[in-house]
C-alpha cells in the first residue's frame, strides 16, 4: 500500500506514485561511478554511511582528472535516454 503524503494545497492526502518495475535505471553521475570504484578504500570499520559520503565528497572535489568518470557518465546517459 502506498504511503500517504500530505499535499500542500488541497488539504487532502496524496498517494505516492508506484514506480514502474520495468522502467530503466536512472543514469549515474561521474561522482557515482567514482564512488563505486573507491567506496571500499574509503570505508573504515565503524564509519557511518554519512561519514563515508562526507569523506568521499571531499576527496572527489580534490580529484584533478575526472575525465574517465565523466566519459562513463556520458555513456550511461546515452543508454538511459535511448530507452
Amino acid at each position: 500500500m502506498a504511503k500517504p503524503i500530505k499535499s500542500k494545497g488541497s488539504g487532502g492526502v496524496a498517494r505516492k506514485k508506484k514506480s514502474d518495475p520495468n522502467a530503466p535505471k536512472r543514469a549515474k553521475s561521474a561522482y557515482m561511478f567514482w564512488l563505486a570504484e573507491n567506496r571500499n578504500r574509503l570505508t573504515k570499520p565503524g564509519m557511518s554511511v554519512v561519514d563515508v559520503t562526507k569523506a568521499a565528497g571531499v576527496e572527489w572535489n580534490a580529484v584533478k582528472d575526472k575525465s574517465k568518470w565523466e566519459k562513463m557518465a556520458v555513456e550511461d546517459k546515452k543508454r538511459y535516454e535511448a530507452v
